[in-house]
C-alpha cells in the first residue's frame, strides 16, 4: 500500500507532536515502506544500528537470547510505535536486541543520519525524542521495580490492564492480542508459572477463558496489585481503565 494508506497511524504519532500537517509529510516521505514477513528477522543484536523505525502495522518482538540459547523478550510492539530512537543516541552504536516480526508487517524505515537531521532541524522533534526515550527508561525502572516486588499474578494483572490501554481494548470483554508464551516470556517467566497466575486472578477482578479477558472487578484489582505500586496514585493506565469501566 503507498504511504497515504497509514496517515491515520503516522499522523498521530508522539514523535512528531507539535509540527504542522506539512512538516510532518516532508519528514515522513524520507522513509521507505518494507514488508517483513512473520519469522524473517528484521535486525539483530550486535549489528550496527543503521535505521529507524516506524510499525505501520503487525506485531514486532524485540528479545535477547541468553548463552544457553533462552530467549527473553523485553517488548512486543505494535502499529504505531517505533524502534530504535535509544539505539540510535547509544554510544555503541549496535542493536542491544533482535527485532522478529510476529505476524507479517510493515514498517517505515529511515536512515540513522534522518533522524540527527530532523533533531537539528526541529526543536520540537528533537524535544520528542528526548521525551520518548526518557519514558522508555522510566518504563524499564517501573519494571524492574515490580518484577523484585510483585508476585508472578500481580505481574499479569497490571499487564492485562496495559494490552487495553495499549490497544484500547474494552476492559469488559477483549481477546488477548498474541500468545500466552510471547506474553509469558515478556513478563519473563515460563508459560507454566503465566497459567498458574491466571487462575490465581479469577478471584482478583479478573477472568481469563483461553483468549478471552474479562477485567470486571477494578476495587479487587486494586487492593491486589495497585496497592503495591509505587506509582499507583500517578498511574495513567489505571485511569484509563477506570474510566473505561464506568463507561453505561
Amino acid at each position: 500500500m503507498p504511504l497515504n494508506a497509514y496517515t491515520a497511524i503516522l499522523q498521530p504519532l508522539p514523535l512528531l507532536a507539535g509540527l504542522e500537517t506539512q512538516e510532518k509529510d516532508a519528514l515522513l516521505q524520507q522513509g521507505r515502506l518494507r514488508n517483513c514477513a512473520a519469522g524473517q528477522m528484521l535486525f539483530l543484536h550486535g549489528q550496527p544500528v543503521t535505521h529507524f523505525y516506524i510499525i505501520l502495522s503487525g506485531t514486532i518482538k524485540l528479545f535477547r537470547t541468553s548463552p544457553d540459547g533462552s530467549e527473553k523478550t523485553i517488548d512486543v510492539l505494535k502499529s504505531g510505535q517505533t524502534m530504535c530512537e535509544s539505539e540510535i543516541m547509544d554510544s555503541c552504536h549496535n542493536h542491544r536486541v533482535n527485532a522478529l516480526p510476529v505476524d507479517d508487517s510493515v514498517v517505515l524505515e529511515f536512515p540513522l543520519a534522518w533522524v540527527k537531521q530532523a533533531a537539528r532541524t526541529h526543536h520540537v522533534f528533537a524535544l520528542n525524542l528526548l521525551s520518548m526515550i526518557a519514558h522508555q527508561a522510566h518504563q524499564a525502572e517501573l519494571e524492574a521495580e515490580q518484577q523484585a516486588s510483585m508476585s508472578a499474578a500481580q505481574l499479569v494483572a497490571c499487564f492485562l490492564q496495559r494490552l487495553c490501554v495499549l490497544y484500547d481494548f474494552n476492559p469488559k470483554d477483549f481477546e488477548l492480542p498474541y500468545s500466552k508464551g510471547l506474553i509469558a516470556s515478556r513478563l519473563g517467566m515460563e508459560l507454566e508459572t503465566f497459567s498458574r497466575a491466571l487462575a490465581k486472578l479469577k478471584d482478583r477482578g479478573i477472568a481469563v477463558e483461553g483468549n478471552h479477558v474479562s477485567i470486571h472487578d477494578l476495587a479487587a484489582i486494586e487492593d491486589y496489585v495497585c496497592a503495591f505500586c509505587s506509582v499507583s496514585e500517578e498511574c495513567a493506565t489505571h485511569k484509563v481503565i477506570e474510566g473505561k469501566l464506568n463507561r453505561p
